[in-house]
């Protein structure tokens, strides 16, 4: 192992730690990071940048330790440096600028004294010389440069766009950027500051497709780039002059638009493009894409850029570089489905439906929250635990960044990810990014009025692919994004029952009950977490408690919260079951929220129904779902503020006649083709066809 640590504490000296810990990582080195030099403050992307590297000096035995920033060492570091791991044939160095010999000198000894055994300090000027990209930077600049230029996996060129605040908000620049984004030609990605993703997303140009600098490390910003042109008045930091030499290093076209040419005045062999955005989009067209190749190629055999090759490093600290992992033998490897879960099951079972329907010869495996795993591993898949969100930790996102890890050791050269969720969490976004895994995304609609917002769909650039499950009805199936990637199927439904026929399970249940009963009533109002639909549960109790040949059950999911008055009552028992579409077969009635799966299962069923939409923010457009089956007289609907009508559209179906009405209706409808072996196919063709 490489274990790294600096001559001072910061967030910009930890930064620096990560961008060097990702080239050596990719380069084939063990590195960790000395876990003491994360700040307190750190911002998210650095943690989750971090998670892949952190240790403690007490828990590892380094081959190497590398400091960086070796021309200044605080006196705090100085102080911890008697704690570095390794033994006596650890080799200690460091690594930083020096004026002049004898600095280097005061360096070496200061840095030997304090970790109490001889050390080697590295000079960068020596060798890169005393111009460097950025300024008074701890950060040593450099890149594995490719043997020959690494080609683009798409047809279309991808453009990478680094513009500032400031230049986003001169006059004509959006509308320019939004007519470069429907270029025929090239595929165009902007890169900015959070302020200045936030004026974006604040603006009629908020569809743009926009990186804030920190949301990925350079590496993960490059898989979306074959063209990187930098504007703004000079270089914009050490990760972007990072994302400059990694680009050029692949063989990328790098455009200097800075006001100053700072990146040129630097020696860097980067083209000199125009200073306004305004002018870009011709100069691309017209200079960069006919010469593309050519112009990498030669940025990449350039003499100053060899001065920053990692090759140089590595012979200064005695490093092997690790052979290179050969390639899987076939490109076919499994799929991982990641489904998301809220107050049910509802995006497991989705993607188990869809799983089941892939053939045998792929590899399916899944990645789930506690409350699905053993749904999914009942239906034969494998399944690892992911960890679910809590408010006893200490940060909001502390489940994703372990989730990150476990994702990322899931995944092998080769496997697709299969994601499905409303909100694609950061540990799938870095997933994904970091090495170009192939992955689609299952999206429901149905989204509510508020949900539509262009921060709901920012990141399925990333995915190659995009399974959108319909509806039912032709009036709920919002288009919230077009592309060749986009694809639409038919419902995804649960159609799965057992042999058992009605009147055996009808029984069936009865003997377990210990109840006789004529009528049988079905309620599933969800697990309690999104709605709390416990005064609508104890209403449907109550009136079904006056019916002496009635057997009433409640349907808890798992984690669900029960109200203590289900056990009160002589009509009503709590279940808990996977085979929901059974129970509601065998029932008179059952009354249901409308999410999707459910909605869908019952539909398909033509079950009498009474539908009790949850209406939480986060949660698709229930009532807009269960309405359209009630205008067309298939089911009945109650909202939740129409309590007191609960118990007469109860009575109407169970005694008015509404039953017949309902199943007179399904009759007369023709439902759509269902969707689950046409998702099934999608995924089988690969992320990538």
């Amino acid at each position: 192992m490489i274990f790294l640590c600096a001559g001072e504490r910061s967030e910009r000296t930890f930064d620096a730690l990560l961008l060097l810990a990702v080239q050596l990582d990719r380069a084939g080195y063990a590195v960790g990071i000395d876990a003491s030099f994360l700040p307190d403050d750190a911002p998210r992307y650095q943690k989750f940048e971090a998670a892949m590297y952190l240790c403690d000096a007490s828990d590892v035995t380094p081959a190497i330790i590398l400091m960086i920033g070796a021309d200044s060492i605080a006196d705090d570091v100085k102080l911890a440096l008697r704690a570095l791991p390794g033994t006596a044939d650890t080799a200690v160095y460091g690594l930083g600028r020096f004026a002049t010999h004898q600095m280097l000198l005061n360096a070496q000894n200061t840095l030997a004294y304090a970790v109490g055994r001889d050390v080697e300090v590295i000079d960068l000027t020596v060798w890169q010389g005393e111009t460097t990209l950025i300024e008074d930077s701890i950060l040593p600049l450099v890149t594995s440069i490719s043997p020959s230029p690494i080609p683009s996996r798409t047809q279309r060129p991808k453009v990478l766009v680094y513009a500032p605040h400031d230049s986003l908000q001169q006059d004509a620049v959006l509308p320019e950027l939004l007519a470069m984004s429907h270029s025929g030609t090239f595929d165009l990605q902007i890169v900015t500051s959070g302020q200045g993703k936030d004026f974006i997303r604040r603006s009629s140009y908020a569809y743009l497709s926009v990186f804030g600098y920190s949301e990925l490390p350079p590496s993960g910003l490059l898989s979306y780039a074959d063209i990187v042109a930098f504007f703004g008045p000079n270089v914009p930091g050490a990760r972007m002059a990072q994302l400059a030499m990694e680009a050029m290093g692949a063989g990328k076209v790098v455009i200097d638009c800075t006001e100053d040419s700072s990146f040129i005045d630097a020696g860097a062999p980067l083209l000199d493009g125009p200073a306004s955005l305004l002018s870009f989009a011709s100069y691309l067209e017209g200079v960069v894409l006919p010469h593309r190749a050519e112009i990498g190629r030669r940025i990449q055999q350039s003499p100053w850029l060899a001065k920053f090759d990692l090759a140089h490093l590595e012979r200064q600290i005695g490093l092997t570089r690790p052979a290179a992992t050969p390639a899987p033998a076939s490109t076919s490897g499994s799929t991982l489905f990641f489904p998301t879960n809220g107050s049910g099951l509802g995006h497991a079972q989705r993607c188990a439906l869809i799983a089941a329907e892939v053939s045998p010869d792929h590899n399916v495996r899944f990645a789930a929250f506690p409350s699905c795993v053993d749904m999914l591993k009942n239906r034969g898949f494998d399944c690892l635990p992911m960890v679910q969100r809590s408010e006893e930790f200490a940060e909001g996102f502390a489940n994703d960044l372990v989730n990150y890890r476990r994702l990322s050791s899931l995944m092998a050269p080769g496997d697709q990810l299969v994601f499905d969720g409303g909100y694609v969490f950061d540990s799938v976004y870095r997933v994904i990014s970091a090495s170009q895994t192939p992955a689609i995304w299952i999206r429901r609609g149905l989204w509510q009025a508020g949900q539509i917002h262009p921060n709901a769909l920012e990141r399925e650039h990333i995915f190659s692919k995009v399974i959108v499950p319909t509806e039912a009805f032709e009036e709920l199936n919002a288009v919230y994004s077009r592309g060749e990637q986009v694809h639409h199927v038919g419902p995804v439904v649960n159609t799965t029952t057992s042999d058992t026929d009605r009147a055996t399970l009808r029984s069936r249940l009865s003997a377990l009950f210990e109840r006789p009963f004529e009528t049988l009533v079905v309620s599933m109002l969800g697990g309690g977490v999104a709605s709390d639909r416990s005064v609508q549960t104890q209403m449907l109790s109550s009136t079904l408690e006056r019916r002496s040949d009635c057997l009433h059950l409640v349907v808890a999911w798992p984690n669900a919260v029960v109200p203590d008055g289900c056990y009160g009552w002589k009509n009503t028992r709590v279940v808990q079951t996977q085979n929901t579409l059974d129970l509601c077969r065998a029932a008179d009635l059952t009354v249901s929220a409308a999410g999707y799966n459910s909605f869908h299962e019952l539909l398909y069923a033509a079950v009498p129904t009474l539908f009790i939409p949850q209406s939480a923010p986060y949660l698709d457009d229930q009532e807009r779902r269960a309405r359209a089956a009630s205008e067309r007289g298939l089911a009945g609907l109650v909202l939740e503020s129409e309590l007191m009508s609960l118990g007469r559209e109860v009575n109407a179906v169970l005694d008015g006649g509404k039953a017949a009405e309902f199943a007179a209706a399904h009759t007369e409808i023709t439902l759509p083709d269902i969707g689950n072996k046409a998702a099934a196919a999608l995924i089988e063709t690969g992320a990538g066809q």
